[in-house]
């Protein structure tokens, strides 16, 4: 996925990512934009929104001599998943060690296009809206965003102090499911508690760069139990944190010399779905344990996936989770407080539906490669 925004003078990227798929069997199609990709043209700058792979899954793609844009602490999540994957790819990791970094509500100037990184709440810490301004015209592009996030307030916000827009650029994710508002995050971790006074052992399975979630669970757990990760995960946080000028909540990172610890005052402990943490999950009462699944349900239900055989190690388990993505009454509230005269949907597999959810706007659907004047 990309977005390309351009003047006589001057032509930028968003994003650069792979496309999601559900198969196993499924490799993305290298994207081949001229002056991007080759040195076929010209590109000022390619910026991205935030780290998650659908929009960054195609960064080595990018010319070597086009500047590469993200916020800083996106920049130190990419390089410190870069470093922890493994087989190790030297060329992607010298490549994030070169981009360089904005602010919340810094300019940048490409030429007379001049871009404003506007902080926004998704499942991605440090993740961004750009405020695009040429030529007399203000596109809002959002990214990937939510309201009910632990930043909801810092959304409304932003939607507050935007002012004129005359496009409004959004993601659909959701408009095609027939859900209302989701349960908010706040929301999910005032459950943490109960589910400490129910089980001795609570296990969570989410997303490791879904950082907010596991600061969030982190400081509902309680004095008396223990709260566990791994390395790489409390690593993580450790980052988030120190940027933020937040106090690191409680979180040890998993040992064999704590177990006897946690498995005397139990607690809440992060694990992933691998072998590694199968043998961890194994030592544990599982007639006094629970797994709570919190990600996605595609990630269950694709053909021949092992999470459910995964879940069932512990005595149960259920869903604890909320989407990283705008449900489609939020995409509206938006729209209605920004009054733009176009909204063109993005990052949706049902595009028309923005025609029924604003039927009294103009809502341009455009095709790949196709594109759209705002004069």
């Amino acid at each position: 996925m990309a977005a390309e925004f351009a003047t006589e003078n001057a032509r930028i990227i968003i994003d650069m990512g792979d496309e999601l798929s559900l198969d196993d069997d499924f490799i993305p199609v290298p994207l081949h934009i001229a002056g991007v990709t080759d040195a076929n043209g010209r590109c000022d700058a390619v910026l991205f929104t935030h780290y998650h792979g659908d929009h960054v899954g195609q960064l080595e793609h990018v010319h070597p001599d086009i500047p590469l844009y993200t916020g800083a602490v996106a920049k130190e999540i990419m390089c410190m998943s870069a470093e922890h994957n493994q087989p190790e790819n030297h060329a992607l990791r010298n490549r994030l060690a070169g981009i360089r970094t904005f602010a919340d509500g810094e300019k940048l100037k490409f030429g007379d296009i001049v871009v404003t990184p506007l902080m926004a709440d998704h499942s991605a810490c440090d993740s961004y809206m750009f405020l695009i301004e040429a030529a007399g015209r203000r596109v809002l592009y959002t990214g990937d965003f939510r309201l009910h996030g632990i930043h909801k307030g810092m959304m409304e916000r932003l939607i507050a102090g935007a002012g004129k827009i005359d496009v409004f650029v959004t993601e659909g994710t959701t408009i095609s499911r027939a859900v209302g508002n989701f349960t908010s995050e706040e929301e999910l971790a005032k459950r943490i508690p109960g589910y400490l006074q129910r089980y001795k052992y609570v296990f969570v399975l989410c997303a490791t760069t879904n950082v907010d979630r596991i600061d969030a669970f982190a400081n509902a757990v309680p004095e008396g139990k223990y709260c566990v990760s791994d390395k790489y995960q409390q690593s993580l946080v450790e980052v988030v944190s120190r940027h933020q000028g937040k106090k690191m909540p409680k979180l040890l990172y998993y040992g064999d010399n704590i177990l006897p610890d946690i498995q005397k005052l139990g607690g809440l402990i992060f694990v992933r779905a691998n072998p590694r943490f199968e043998r961890i999950i194994k030592k544990f009462d599982r007639s006094r344990s629970i797994l709570l699944y919190s990600m996605w349900d595609g990630y269950i239900n694709k053909p021949g996936s092992r999470l459910p055989e995964f879940l069932s190690l512990a005595g149960t388990w259920e869903k604890l989770h909320t989407s990283g993505h705008a449900s489609a009454e939020d995409i509206r509230h938006v729209a209605e407080k920004l009054s733009p005269e176009v909204i063109i949907p993005m990052h949706t597999d049902a595009p028309q539906r923005m025609k029924q959810l604003f039927p009294a706007s103009n809502v341009a659907v455009l095709q790949d490669e196709e594109w759209f004047s705002c004069m």
